[in-house]
């Protein structure tokens, strides 16, 4: 009974150990693992508020204001005419296998990343044309890299709603990534 004890306590001693070194290495990350679950638009908050803390910018105002939404007519020309940006918001595989042609990716869930990789693309002129799509008019992650993109000082943003699947159901050309 007392090897059990003993047993026992040491288990004890060894996780509370473990656990209290995991919290403290996961204070001294750059960005820490939460520990209450977040939706993804928290998250997508969060890594707004990193890229907002890192920098301070103010945003001219727009030359040609976009409508709010676009229609599959309105996007369809917006493309070809290549007067701006074209933002996939989808994941970063979907994008590889197929986007609207000359569309760069910034995708939702790795927004933080997306976005450093983009800036200087993206913060050349924060009043330029950026039309932004996901995956279909169901998908949730073009409104908020929007409200993202919104926050972050860009005042000429779009959404096209009808997505990835409204665009191919059109036969409309895609490409894919090299």
């Amino acid at each position: 009974m007392k090897t059990l004890r003993s047993d026992v306590m040491l288990i004890w001693l060894v996780a509370t150990t473990a656990l209290c070194v995991g919290l403290l290495i996961n204070q001294f990350r750059d960005t820490p693992l939460p520990l209450v679950y977040r939706d993804k638009a928290e998250r997508l908050q969060d890594s707004v508020q990193r890229i907002v803390s890192k920098e301070s910018a103010s945003a001219p105002a727009p030359i040609v204001q976009l409508p709010e939404k676009l229609s599959l007519e309105d996007f369809s020309s917006y493309v070809e005419s290549k007067r701006g940006l074209v933002l996939d918001a989808r994941p970063e595989i979907f994008h590889r296998l197929g986007h609207v042609p000359g569309a760069i990716s910034l995708p939702r869930d790795d927004f933080e990343t997306g976005y450093a990789a983009l800036k200087g693309k993206l913060e050349a002129d924060r009043s330029q044309p950026i039309v932004i799509y996901c995956s279909s008019a169901s998908c949730e992650d073009s409104g908020l890299v929007k409200k993202s993109l919104s926050a972050l000082g860009f005042s000429n943003v779009a959404l096209y709603e009808g997505g990835w699947s409204d665009w191919t159901n059109a036969k409309k050309p895609e490409e894919t990534a090299q």
